[in-house]
């Protein structure tokens, strides 16, 4: 390899090459083969609340509720498509399986007369389409060097974040032009079949594109070798069959006092073991990414339907708030890629979070003044802007925080982990959201929100202040 020294290959070095178009920055062929996807989630990112509640005549309610089903179905979804991505099969075909996954449940929306016709399919989408989430950060670690993980997960949240720009940009005209010509209910159902035919263009690009590195696989756990099997030196099952066979030879005198004398013990040794697996820094930072999530969605759920119910601003206006707020991120990737090599990706996310402090404060403080019309769409631009910075830090370094921290070999298992978290996360907010909503007001979930995420900054100051030096330097 040119420049490699004599007696081998750089340690960081790529195993696969990757092609780049012309004036593209750089940037491998295969980041542009997801345009066509992200173009079509964008066109229908606002789309689910104000559809649920003026086309199937759901509550707020019923929007947490179908938010966080979908989230749901990615929990174990995520898992195990990164757990199969770094054994079975190539990178490519669950990318392409994922953009699939995204397309037909989209197009099948536009045909839902039910609410839970388009639960069913919201849990679809969300089990399906994450196959991909997973392999896109893994393909990147395959095919870049190590050195350049953090400017190229920037560029690639860049492209990514465009083409959900475009996407916005999309649905806006269709939303603001399609309900004058052809009412607000046919134009709605359109946008969905718009969007799931934007990604089936996706998955053969990617089958074009996709590199197909040759990745070793994982050693896999031998059932009979001690140092593979956490807490035991014998396989699973063996250990559960002596269990029983001990558990048998018990008199109820003898296990009435075992039992009593046990159970008191309990809490604190649960309490001692999650303190020794928080002292993980990839452990706690999961946790923390769980309240972020948590507290951001149950935020930003009823964000939709707030405007239009209570601040009265029409579903183009929506839309408009949601592009700015794409646009910000958009803009921000690659910056925020170059600041996280040079800061650190804790310290530049512990910045970001602020960003979104800042964001549901302002949206409570509009409520709480009773700022309308004119007035309430300035600083809902100016915040969303905000928030737009906010989550192009979240974005570029949760993934450059996982990779930086993930054992080697099982990155896409520990990102499909993290997939999870960030699912299990949005699962309790979009629960939570809706009905806090109805028990409380809008106003108050936005302030509950900016606690929730000013208590994820402190978090990730003191996982970074005890993570090893050899991983603090990345952090």
């Amino acid at each position: 390899m040119k420049g490699a020294p004599a007696g081998g290959t750089p340690p960081d070095a790529p195993p696969h090459t990757y092609r780049s178009l012309p004036g593209s920055d750089g940037a491998p062929t295969w980041f542009y083969s997801m345009l066509p996807n992200k173009v079509g989630l964008g066109s229908t990112i606002n789309l689910p609340p104000i559809f649920l509640t003026e086309v199937l005549g759901g509550t707020v309610a019923t929007v947490g509720i179908a938010s966080a089903l979908t989230s749901a179905a990615t929990v174990p979804a995520a898992a195990i498509w990164g757990w199969l991505s770094d054994r079975y099969g190539t990178r490519r075909s669950y990318m392409m399986v994922g953009y699939l996954g995204f397309a037909i449940p989209t197009i099948l929306m536009a045909f839902s007369t039910q609410v839970w016709h388009y639960i069913v399919l919201a849990v679809l989408l969300g089990a399906w389409s994450v196959a991909g989430t997973p392999v896109f950060s893994t393909l990147i670690m395959d095919t870049v060097p190590r050195s350049e993980w953090d400017e190229t997960f920037g560029r690639f949240n860049a492209i990514s974040g465009w083409g959900v720009v475009f996407g916005r940009l999309v649905g806006l005209l269709c939303i603001a032009y399609g309900i004058g010509a052809f009412g607000n209910v046919p134009t709605q159902r359109a946008l969905w079949i718009i969007s799931g035919t934007l990604s089936l263009s996706s998955v053969i690009w990617a089958y074009r594109v996709v590199p197909q590195p040759n990745m070793p696989k994982p050693r896999r756990a031998h059932p009979h070798n001690p140092e593979l099997i956490p807490g035991g030196s014998f396989p699973p099952l063996a250990r559960i069959r002596q269990t029983l066979r001990a558990l048998g030879q018990l008199s109820p005198g003898s296990t009435l006092r075992y039992v009593t004398q046990t159970l008191p013990h309990v809490p604190g040794a649960l309490w001692r073991r999650g303190s020794d697996a928080l002292s993980d820094p990839l452990i706690a930072y999961y946790f923390t990414t769980f309240v972020m999530f948590t507290m951001s969605v149950m935020a930003y759920t009823p964000f939709a339907v707030w405007q239009r119910q209570v601040l009265g601003n029409s579903t183009a206006t929506v839309f408009l708030v949601g592009m700015v707020n794409s646009i910000a991120s958009a803009l921000s990737y690659r910056w925020v890629g170059r600041l996280i090599k040079r800061y650190g990706s804790m310290r530049v996310q512990m910045v970001t979070n602020s960003a979104r402090i800042i964001t549901f404060a302002g949206f409570a403080m509009i409520g709480w003044m009773g700022i309308t019309g004119t007035g309430s769409l300035a600083l809902l631009l100016l915040l969303n802007a905000i928030s737009g910075l906010g989550w192009a830090g979240i974005a570029v370094a949760g993934n450059t925080t996982v990779a930086h921290l993930a054992p080697r070999g099982s990155e896409g298992a520990a990102v499909g982990t993290y997939t999870s978290f960030v699912s299990v996360g949005s699962i309790l907010g979009a629960f939570i959201s809706g009905y806090l909503v109805l028990l409380t007001n809008f106003e108050i979930v936005f302030a509950l929100g900016a606690a929730g995420v000013a208590l994820t900054v402190y978090f990730l100051h003191r996982i970074r202040e005890s993570a090893p030096m050899s991983a603090r330097e990345h952090l």
